[in-house]
């Protein structure tokens, strides 16, 4: 049998990973941070929660566009909650200055302890 010589080359060239750069580790910590948000966001603890989180970081990190649309969305959402609780607290204030009726003048001590006795 004849002996057929060795490739030069190898079929499959080997190179290590990429290393991640500044951007993609900024990106995976802002994913991370956004996807917990979103998990909590939920109001379940459970799977629906993890599952919510897990889906929002797979789109930010996959999809430039995903990752606007999905922090977009949550950001606005925060935005919307807290314009909603600034009016309510708003409208809170407003219905308690109305409560208080300060168009009479005050009634001194003596003069009420004079009026009642005769």
């Amino acid at each position: 049998m004849k002996k057929l010589p060795a490739p030069k080359a190898p079929l499959v060239t080997v190179r290590p990973p990429k290393k991640a750069g500044l951007l993609r580790k900024v990106a995976r910590v802002g994913a991370t941070v956004v996807a917990a948000r979103v998990a909590a966001a939920t109001g379940k603890k459970g799977v629906f929660g993890l599952l919510a989180g897990a889906g929002a970081k797979r789109v930010i990190m996959r999809y430039p566009a995903g990752a606007l649309f999905v922090t977009g969305a949550y950001m606005a959402g925060k935005i919307y909650e807290a314009k909603r609780e600034a009016d309510r607290k708003r409208q809170a204030r407003a219905e308690v200055k109305t409560l208080t009726d300060r168009s009479a003048e005050p009634i001194l001590i003596d003069e009420a302890r004079k009026a009642r006795k005769g």
